[in-house]
């Protein structure tokens, strides 16, 4: 009987088990693993030759080639062993439900455990159709049920699928159990908890156009030393991930990178063409001492797999912008202190101390998959309300959800902060209001003090319970229990008003 797939490693057949269901039967080839070693062992041989090249001629360069293939040998050796991937697919089902992706359109097959072998791999068969062969529109509506499972696994789980090419994601005939199911778990990686807060710090900070904590983000993930010229690094990463972050594949961004050297023919690119693009290269090759951590390589085989599905559906798609609103949703979430953190970095943008009320909106509103764009759409703008923002009704539904724990963890102390100084503000405008309405005595008023100055008997409280006499001017009094505002919270007060003002109305911005 012919295979229903065949690939370099195993051909998958159609069989049907004596109780009934249908299964898919995946059998490894013939001497495989000695074609695999063989070619290893070469690759290996190879990746010596070549460190020992670099650390001759470019000792500033600091990726482990060697390590980096290791790891591809022992996904290679992993994958070979049919009972390691059955391992690997039970638990990727298991955390996706425990995750609640199972109810979101995932599906994982089951595995007959019970009839599987090193080298013989039975599986729930599951009738469908690749993703890449579906028609434009359907890939964009389930490449987005895709791609939050995936996010899921790289920085919920730590836990994911390192190969979802085209065949191993189909899009289910029967979608009772699901709308896309994934296959083929014989590649997968892990990562651990701090390399997933440094990715998703990456992710904000890089949507964000802040290639300054950028630069701290690939410190922490070991693709920079800490002694690196930052001078150097912050404008290439510029060069280099800008055009990325835009979307639209290979294609578009090399168009982009050429338009930033003026290499597009146009007057709108920078000045230096191919010379300034070749001394660029060699800056990085000569003065930044990069390195790609092992674990990083799987990631990115990953992620690039994922974008060439989603472009044949979106030619516009790019992934850092679709993965914000899935990482907002995790910092308003999330109430670790690696997440707080992260969160706070982005609400107290302005350095003093205080909540910046356009971030909060903007947050909000990318967690609910509405993103403010700066200028050419290209970068999230933190500072700009979008305009065809979500409902208040939505946002406090939102807000009161357990999806915003560790938002609402930060609004409770700053809840007091704002309170405390929008009480201050009423206090002194009132007593304003109350001194400069008070009758005052024909023809004497000159020659007399204003009237709160005037000290006169107040009881004060005291730490023992019992209020304390005093002579004391009314400003005197208010001043100690509602101090003036400085500058910075003035400016704060008005943010707060203007932003019940929008989302309330006049009045209640008034009141």
């Amino acid at each position: 009987e012919e295979p229903v797939a065949a690939a370099s490693l195993a051909q998958v057949y159609k069989a049907r088990r004596v109780t009934g269901e249908w299964v898919a039967v995946k059998i490894q080839r013939p001497d495989v693993l000695s074609i695999v070693s063989k070619d290893l062992y070469v690759l290996r041989r190879a990746a010596e030759v070549y460190q020992g090249l670099i650390t001759q001629f470019a000792p500033q360069q600091r990726t482990d080639y060697v390590a980096l293939l290791n790891e591809w040998a022992v996904g290679f050796y992993t994958e070979l062993d049919f009972m390691n991937e059955a391992n690997n697919q039970m638990k990727v089902k298991r955390l996706l439900s425990e995750q609640g992706l199972s109810s979101e359109g995932v599906y994982i097959p089951e595995v007959y455990t019970e009839l599987c072998t090193r080298r013989l791999l039975v599986t729930e068969w599951v009738d469908g159709i690749k993703l890449s062969d579906c028609p434009p529109e359907e890939i964009r509506e389930y490449i987005a049920i895709g791609q939050e499972c995936f996010l899921t696994q790289l920085l919920q789980v730590g836990f994911f699928h390192s190969d979802p090419h085209p065949g191993n994601i189909i899009r289910m005939d029967d979608q009772t159990k699901g709308k896309i199911a994934l296959i083929d778990f014989g590649l997968v990686a892990s990562l651990e908890q701090e390399d997933m807060d440094n990715i998703v710090n990456a992710v904000i900070h890089l949507a964000n156009k802040d290639y300054t904590s950028l630069v701290d983000d690939f410190i922490n993930l070991k693709i920079l030393p800490t002694d690196c010229d930052r001078a150097k690094v912050i404008p290439l990463m510029d060069k280099a991930l800008s055009p990325y972050v835009k979307g639209g594949g290979a294609k578009r961004y090399e168009a982009e990178l050429r338009k930033s050297y003026g290499m597009d023919g146009t007057a709108g690119g920078s000045v230096g063409g191919f010379q300034q693009m070749t001394q660029d290269a060699l800056t990085v090759l000569n003065d930044i001492p990069f390195s790609i951590p092992p674990y990083f390589a799987l990631i990115a085989r990953a992620v690039v797999t994922l974008e060439g599905v989603a472009l044949i559906g979106n030619p516009e798609y790019g992934m850092i912008m679709e993965a914000y609103p899935f990482v907002a949703r995790k910092l308003l979430r999330e109430d670790r202190p690696e997440i707080q953190r992260a969160l706070q970095e982005v609400l107290y943008s302005s350095g003093d101390g205080t909540i910046t009320v356009d971030r909060l909106v903007v947050l909000l509103n990318s967690a609910m998959g509405v993103l403010a764009r700066q200028a050419g759409g290209a970068f999230v703008d933190l500072d700009s309300i979008p305009e065809q923002g979500v409902s208040m009704e939505r946002a406090l539904s939102y807000l009161a959800s357990e999806q915003a724990t560790s938002l609402r963890n930060i609004l409770l102390d700053e809840a007091v902060g704002a309170a405390d100084l929008l009480l201050r503000q009423s206090l002194r405008k009132g007593f304003s209001a109350a001194t400069t309405a008070a009758p005052r005595l024909p023809f004497l008023s000159s020659f007399l003090p204003p009237p709160e100055t005037v000290p006169g008997p107040v009881l004060l409280p005291t730490a023992g319970g019992n209020p304390a006499p005093a002579f004391l001017a009314p400003q005197v009094v208010l001043d100690e229990v509602a101090p003036s505002l400085d500058r910075e919270e003035e400016l704060y007060a008005i943010s707060l008003v203007d932003l019940v003002k929008r989302t309330l109305g006049e009045d209640a911005g008034v009141v």
